[in-house]
């Protein structure tokens, strides 16, 4: 048997592919469409004299509009007989009428349709659909176009990641046992933010989900230890795990760890209270060594601050990709030995909105985080202000920066922006120094260090948002960024009044007018 993507290949030109997906929307637009007693001119139907009228007519056809259209097939609660010009007599109503025979009577055609294309490439196709926005809702109103696209809309394989966050389905224990029965029997992602999911739900997730692999619990307040529980007895290929903002606690993911220390991949718990957090972090160095993501974001702690054992921590995950630590009270136990370094890591987010809770986060402790962090993409240290000499940032591995947020920080004070921005200069993307001034000209200095000899950048966001930026480092940015689609100008007091404000994507037309760049 050939491959599904040869029989696509030979079977439609590249050019095609457009029509084939309007043609797709266009049936489940016509399905959901209310069914009316005239036509597409507003003209009462006659079956006597139809409208002859066709989405996709073929040469030496004609076909009516609507009920003899072999694409419309009306569900089995509506009339298909045609509207009648004399209103019946009221004797007649109660008399039982049998199928009319006439010859001007419509009837619509049975059978399959959709059947110009096989069925393999309708099931490319609802894939190439699904795969960015998911199966909902198009699989529920694709199902209701005809019988070979309700047959494919219902096949397990296409509703391997649901994200239900976006409220397409009612949170009832009704609706929720068909859909998991019916549909997610090879689900493989569920994404369940703000659901009012209770105990019970989730038991019947987890139990008809075998396959489950990725699991989004965010925010959803009414799950109890008892719910929790069942994450430890149920999910045995669980990889990705979000209880962010939950009622869950450290003896709950102590067993959650121990369960499924083998498989758990990424583990999102911010937003919690902790009792004992020490042991919870010991438990997950010792057993979770294929850790790639953690985010202990937003926490709250019984104590004052929580010590971090960094080498211990790079011992026993040296896969870690992403670390999250923002916005809750860590600082750095002293250790001694040399360090392994997460020679992995490509994120750190260390940012505090709160200045209270930054202050266990220094110049040592993320340099010791980073030490062997030659592959790092994204860096925060916005509100950091403990990092009083950030010199020895400059001597990390790290040269392929793509964002860099340094909101509220001490940067400002170490004229240490423009060696910064000169390091990544060729890759960096995203550039926040909001709510920072600068002594004297040192933000025009290090904002040149960008464009040595005029030459381009590949900034696309700048937020420099209440600093002392000057107009001709605005013109610059405007100049050489030519992929610059955001910049945030607001509180700015060196600028002019009318330009003071954020401009996105076309807005940034306007801004290059007010300084004469086409």
């Amino acid at each position: 048997m050939q491959d599904c993507t040869t029989i696509i290949t030979h079977t439609l030109p590249t050019w095609s592919w457009t029509a084939v997906i309007c043609v797709l929307q266009l049936q489940v637009l016509r399905n959901n469409m209310k069914r009316c007693s005239k036509g597409i001119f507003g003209i009462k139907k006659d079956p006597k004299n139809q409208i002859l009228f066709s989405f996709s007519a073929r040469e030496g056809e004609e076909w009516p509009s609507d009920d003899s259209d072999s694409d419309f097939l009306p569900s089995e609660d509506e009339d298909t007989k045609p509207i009648r010009k004399k209103r019946q007599n009221k004797s007649d109503d109660n008399q039982k009428k049998g199928p009319s025979t006439k010859s001007n009577d419509v009837v619509p055609k049975k059978g399959v349709v959709c059947a110009s294309l096989p069925e393999e490439i309708w099931k490319y196709i609802f894939q190439i659909v699904i795969k960015e926005s998911g199966p909902l809702p198009f699989l529920c109103r694709a199902a209701k176009v005809c019988k070979l696209w309700q047959g494919l809309a219902s096949h397990p394989s296409l509703w391997r990641k649901v994200d239900l966050s976006f409220g397409w389905i009612r949170p009832k224990k009704d609706t929720l046992k068909w859909l998991v029965r019916e549909r997610l029997s090879q689900c493989r992602e569920i994404n369940m933010t703000n659901w009012t999911l209770t105990n019970d739900q989730l038991k019947m997730v987890l139990q008809n989900c075998s396959e489950l692999k990725c699991l989004n619990l965010s925010y959803c307040k009414k799950l109890s230890q008892e719910g929790f529980a069942a994450l430890v007895d149920n999910g045995e290929h669980l990889e990705k795990l979000d209880v962010s903002f939950t009622a869950i606690n450290a003896n709950n993911i102590k067993d959650i760890v121990m369960k499924h220390c083998k498989s758990i991949k990424e583990l999102h718990i911010g937003g919690n209270s902790y009792l004992n957090f020490p042991a919870l972090a010991n438990r997950i160095y010792e057993n979770c060594s294929g850790l790639e993501v953690l985010d202990v974001s937003n926490c709250r702690f019984s104590g004052d601050y929580v010590s971090i054992d960094v080498q211990k921590f790079q011992t026993h995950c040296p896969l870690l990709r992403v670390l999250r630590l923002g916005n809750s009270k860590f600082r750095l136990k002293k250790t001694n030995g040399s360090l392994p370094g997460f020679e992995k890591l490509q994120e750190l987010s260390l940012g505090c909105l709160d200045s209270n809770k930054s202050g266990g986060i220094n110049t040592a402790f993320v340099y010791d985080i980073l030490i062997k962090s030659s592959e790092l993409k994204l860096l925060d240290l916005g509100g950091c202000w403990n990092m009083e000499d950030m010199t020895p940032l400059l001597g990390l591995p790290f040269t392929d920066l793509e964002q860099l947020y340094l909101s509220s920080s001490p940067i400002r004070l170490n004229n240490l922006l423009g060696p910064l921005l000169q390091k990544c200069k060729h890759t960096l993307r995203i550039l926040h120094i909001d709510k920072n001034i600068f002594l004297g000209d040192d933000l025009d200095t290090a904002l040149q260090e960008l464009f040595p000899l005029n030459s381009t950048s590949v900034l696309e966001v700048v937020n420099a948002a209440e600093t002392n930026i000057s107009e001709s480092s605005v013109e610059r940015l405007l100049r050489n960024c030519r992929n610059l689609h955001y910049i945030n100008l607001s509180s700015c007091r060196a600028l002019p009044r009318g330009i003071k404000r954020e401009y996105k994507d076309k807005e940034i037309a306007k801004l290059k007018s007010f300084f004469g760049i086409k």
